[in-house]
């Protein structure tokens, strides 16, 4: 089968005919996502920073707490910022890639015990080659996507999504075989789910919702199934924490 990569489709044919502010490669940019990701990341600095200056003994919670802001911190960088190059385009996408192993593998840091430190060495490892792993298939993508040359996009799209789903796997297997099943486990898995679907929307051919506009697209919708995915994370990991932090 060939694994095509067509570009994003703007939500309605008004849209085409409405200017939009768009990435270099085209594609519309809504403020809207940018700015979602920010407040959750001041949110998130806030509450993680205030952890650790006042020593509190859950750090693995502070740690998931300050990943994910970093990493919605990027996303803020790549999505808010203009970007006026492809250079620039690639390299904050790359980043952006780079940093989502770890907002999703954070919650392994809760999920294994303290008494597994080698376990614990282990995922880290992982998160790390997939971060790696990742950035220079979305690089080589995203300026061959500002290029336009999309057949030749495929393979790094290819790459990066392979990467991005083992990823997900590794860290929804393991928190499933270390800790149980959970409707937290569950709520974070069909959230996150959706959001792909979603997000995979303006690629295959789905049409748009009623809701997207010049101001709101199938991108946006994945980005709020995150935020919910990540309520879930968290109703998760505090009494997780807690626990751990109340046995040592």
């Amino acid at each position: 089968l060939k694994f095509s990569c067509p570009s994003p489709r703007l939500a309605s044919e008004s849209m085409a005919e409405t200017k939009v502010r768009c990435y270099p490669d085209g594609a519309p940019r809504p403020l809207v996502r940018g700015w979602l990701h920010a407040v959750l990341a001041c949110i998130g600095f806030w509450f993680g920073l205030s952890m650790l200056r006042s020593g509190d003994p859950r750090w693995e919670l502070t740690l998931l707490l300050l990943l994910k802001s970093s990493s919605l911190t990027a996303s803020v960088h790549l999505h808010l910022l203009e970007k006026r190059t492809p250079l620039q385009y690639a390299v904050a996408n790359a980043i952006d890639s780079f940093l989502l192993p770890f907002n999703g593998g954070s919650i392994l840091a809760v999920v294994t015990p303290r008494s597994q430190p080698w376990l614990r060495a282990f995922h880290a490892f992982v998160l790390v080659s997939f971060s790696v792993a990742i950035v220079p298939p979305v690089f080589n993508w995203t300026l061959l996507m500002c290029k336009k040359e999309f057949e030749a996009a495929a393979g790094p799209h290819k790459s990066r999504t392979v990467i991005s789903l083992s990823c997900g796997v590794w860290i929804y297997v393991a928190w499933l075989i270390q800790a149980g099943f959970s409707m937290a486990w569950l709520g974070y898995l069909i959230l996150l789910l959706l959001g792909y679907f979603f997000w995979n929307a303006q690629y295959i051919g789905v049409p748009p919702m009623p809701w997207h506009g010049v101001n709101w697209l199938s991108h946006d919708d994945f980005h709020i199934f995150g935020a919910l995915a990540d309520a879930c994370a968290l109703w998760y990991a505090i009494p997780a924490a807690c626990a751990m932090a109340a046995a040592a």
